[in-house]
């Protein structure tokens, strides 16, 4: 088949899936709208790609780009048919990112991706922009203009007071710091003063320095050890910041240079607050509520702009004792869900490591072929990697080559049963108990470190934190990590059944704790569950009615967006990146030189 039939066929078929899956019509007749396949936000595409190859094109104009969370497709629009034309025939199937081919299809509509939001903001939380003037804001980038060495994670970060702990969103009120908050700061107390806003002077500050594509994972600064006023000044560059609030409500932020953001009352303690990594934002716009011009909504546009480098000064008050806030659901003085150590390993015994054994054989059975992202991260590894499954299950991940060493670990004796077949026919592979393995192997060994569904068995969030602590330990420098968890949200996943509805009614009381348990295929309610596995027992092989089962109860700590990443938010690990697909968070993080 030559490659022009190759590519027509191709593009028939993205045709075909995107018409079934998302109801997507696409035409054979030129349009204005073009359909990008196998690009997209889940595979880090943006619309600067798309610039890059307007290059070639001069008088080519791009009036649109639309690229929806999670999919690996978006849309482009041009200023004419002709525009269209130009581009589709100059790339469709011919031009490549990371090594895929990009196939197009012309469609008739572009999905309107804007988002209606409320444009009150949350309580307590007010942005005065122009809190200081561009001459102040030169001399705020010149003062923390800090050296390369101060380098922290996938950003620069310097602290004065206390050290801000990213990993548990609070401080170590034992150890204060010898460098304390630049007495250039105390202009912005005399001024805040001067909009009426009521507060004590900090004695914490961290200091961010984020280029294009870097961010922060939602989350709301612990409780207890900070008082009611949380401070940022934003210098260099605007960015939009994500408010979510447990409820379900999403409010959009955006915040230009030299503003100043106060977060009080319910902004402070009942909202998550946080930054998506990426090198552009979309634009925010205020509009007439349905031409009403005394009601106003908020519109996330699918117009962007880029972003610059920016620097954030985050000021908070430190204080000690309990926290005696109203705001109880984030509240880290009343968290009911937090099972101590002791419990949580009699949990994972009965409900993980127990159940795996009893399924081992029927859980194998089901599982055949290797996760597509799977083979995508694996497929460089160059000769001579020595490359770690942790959590290997039954080695479907195992790659039939022998120029690479292949370590699969495995805490289920009955899973590495299955997972020893796998291995065969592969010189160059071994398994071994996962409990045994991450005993016995030195730190920065591993070039390649896979660990596929398999955090979300922890059940607290230290042993969540301990795995990827073990896992940033056994790679080398450089090395690189994909590491996947399952997602609360399924909604654009198959997992769910559209005929089934979540009552989550039953409760299950073990090892001192109370879990609902989860109705499979519906969407999940709660982040701490257990997920039934019925174990099916043929008495004949030859007659399915005499088919038996027995269902058994898996622990799973289901994520939030951006909690994954947070976990891996540590000082040895770059994120690279974070996806959603098929159901669940996925980080790919590298170990720093």
């Amino acid at each position: 088949m030559d490659d022009a039939k190759k590519i027509e066929r191709k593009r028939k078929r993205f045709a075909a899936r995107l018409k079934s899956s998302k109801g997507v019509i696409c035409s054979d007749n030129p349009e204005p709208n073009i359909v990008l396949c196998n690009v997209g936000q889940a595979t880090s595409f943006e619309k600067c790609d798309v610039i890059k190859m307007l290059n070639d094109l001069p008088g080519v104009e791009l009036t649109k780009f639309v690229a929806e969370k999670g999919e690996s497709h978006c849309y482009i629009v041009f200023n004419c048919t002709d525009s269209a034309k130009l581009f589709f025939d100059r790339y469709n199937g011919k031009e490549r990112m990371n090594d895929v081919p990009i196939y197009m299809n012309y469609v008739e509509k572009v999905p309107n991706t804007e988002i209606v939001c409320s444009s009150k903001n949350p309580e307590g939380l007010y942005l005065i922009e122009d809190f200081i003037t561009e001459t102040e804001e030169r001399a705020f980038l010149n003062l923390f203009d800090w050296v390369e060495d101060s380098s922290l994670k996938n950003r620069k970060v310097k602290h004065y007071g206390y050290e801000f702990r990213y990993g548990s969103n609070d401080v170590d009120l034992e150890n204060p710091l010898i460098e304390k908050i630049p007495p250039e700061c105390n202009v912005l107390w005399e001024r805040l003063k001067g909009y009426g806003i009521d507060f004590r002077i900090p004695d914490q500050l961290t200091v961010n320095k984020y280029i294009p594509g870097q961010g922060i994972p939602s989350h709301v600064d612990r409780h207890s050890p900070f008082e009611n006023t949380i401070l940022s000044l934003s210098l260099g560059s605007s960015v939009v910041m994500d408010w979510k609030h447990h409820s379900g409500k999403y409010i959009p932020l955006a915040i230009q240079a030299r503003s100043m953001l106060v977060m009080q009352g319910e902004a402070r303690y009942d909202w998550q607050h946080g930054i998506q990594p990426r090198t552009w934002d979309p634009i925010i716009e205020t509009r007439n509520s349905s031409g009403n011009k005394s009601e106003h909504i908020r519109v996330i546009t699918n117009d962007t702009i880029p972003r610059d480098t920016r620097i954030s000064l985050t000021f908070r008050k430190t204080r000690r004792g309990p926290c005696q806030c109203v705001y109880k659901t984030l509240c880290d003085s009343v968290n009911t869900n937090i099972i101590e150590n002791e419990v949580a390993s009699k949990l994972e015994e009965v409900h993980v490591h127990q159940v795996y054994e009893q399924i081992a054989g029927h859980f194998s059975s089901t599982r055949h072929k290797p996760w597509p992202k799977v083979v995508e991260f694996l497929k460089d590894v160059s000769p001579g990697s020595i490359v770690l499954d942790l959590g290997a299950g039954n080695g479907k991940n195992i790659l039939r080559r022998n120029d690479i060493l292949q370590i699969a670990g495995e805490r289920s004796s009955g899973l590495l049963s299955e997972c020893k077949s796998y291995t065969r026919d592969v010189s160059a592979a071994d398994c071994l108990r996962l409990d045994l393995l991450n005993a016995n192997l030195r730190e920065n060994i591993a070039d390649v470190i896979i660990c596929i569904a398999v955090v979300h068995h922890f059940s607290n969030q230290e042993r969540r934190m301990q795995a990827i602590s073990t896992i940033a330990s056994l790679l080398r420098p450089g090395g690189r990590a994909l590491i996947t968890v399952w997602a609360k949200d399924q909604t654009k996943s198959n997992y769910l059944c559209k005929d089934k509805d979540n009552q989550d009614t039953s409760i299950h009381s073990t090892v001192g704790v109370n879990l609902p348990i989860h109705e499979n295929r519906t969407q999940f309610k709660h982040n701490d569950l257990l997920v039934p596995w019925k174990l099916r027992k043929m008495k004949d092989d030859r007659k399915l009615e005499n088919q038996s089962s027995t269902t058994l109860l898996r622990y799973y700590h289901v994520f939030e967006e951006g909690e994954l990443e947070k976990l891996c938010d540590l000082p040895e690990l770059v994120v690279e990146k974070s996806f959603y697909e098929e159901g669940n968070w996925c980080v790919i993080c590298k170990k720093v030189q």
